[in-house]
């Protein structure tokens, strides 16, 4: 069960990029504020991926380093490598792992945990076996692994995963949204960083389809950053959800 406490630790989270005319996708996705400018430039790199998975190579290589320098983008091109599921990319992200830089990035929920999570459950990426047990990041990651396996689609109360009075003041203005009204809400047009936070809740407690499933990875590419991660483990849980959804699917039409 979460905590009551949101601690923010900025309007948004943290200081982006100013804005750019910027005409490169990938430059486009890992630096632009524009929402609808990141979703024209996903729709380029999901269209030809293999144009950009060079790029995301380097910046994964490059991303213990990257986070010292920008954040946003060094963690921009995690969730899209998640996304874009080259095989070549758990490898980057595996090194990654024992950096200083990632163990403090990854002190509550962690880009590169998710990412291989999503590389395993959804991908068939397989766990390497030698990786160190000693490493936080090692077990959060497996035990990250575990927690999807064990995933439902079951539609839950916002309840189970928040109570209190924080929860009694924003339930009526996520309660009885649509999942797009909801994305909508958990987005970086939202006035409000806990109304953000609230959509992300429930958001993770009701997907069960994976319609709306790139829009909840720009809803990871413009994350608010809290005390402890608490909406960056609500979007990947929503995530994890739209992901069995699509795996379900195809299962589904495969068998048929």
């Amino acid at each position: 069960m979460r905590s009551l406490v949101i601690v923010a630790l900025s309007a948004l989270g943290f200081a982006q990029k100013p804005a750019a005319k910027q005409t490169d996708a990938y430059d486009v996705l890992l630096h632009s504020k524009s929402l609808a400018d990141q979703r024209t430039a996903l729709e380029v790199v999901l269209r030809q991926p293999e144009i950009y998975t060079p790029r995301i190579q380097q910046t994964l290589r490059e991303y213990p380093q990257l986070l010292r320098r920008d954040r946003i983008a060094a963690n921009r091109a995690v969730y899209l490598s998640a996304l874009l599921r080259d095989p070549s990319f758990p490898p980057l992200l595996v090194k990654t792992l024992a950096s200083p830089n990632v163990l403090d990035e990854c002190a509550y929920a962690c880009p590169v945990v998710f990412a291989l999570t999503v590389h395993a459950s959804f991908a068939g990426w397989k766990l390497p076996s030698n990786l160190d047990s000693q490493l936080t990041t090692v077990n959060d990651l497996q035990s990250s692994i575990r927690n999807v396996s064990r995933l439902s689609l079951k539609v839950e109360p916002l309840d189970a995963v928040v109570q209190g009075p924080a929860l009694e003041k924003h339930r009526k203005e996520v309660e009885g949204r649509t999942e797009e009204e909801l994305i909508q809400l958990a987005g970086p047009t939202s006035a409000s960083i806990d109304i953000r936070l609230f959509a992300a809740y429930r958001l993770e407690t009701m997907i069960t389809n994976s319609k709306n499933r790139v829009d909840l990875y720009l809803l990871a590419l413009n994350e608010v950053l809290d005390g402890s991660g608490e909406y960056r483990d609500a979007v990947y849980q929503a995530i994890y959800r739209a992901e069995l959804a699509k795996m379900r699917s195809k299962s589904d039409t495969l068998a048929n």
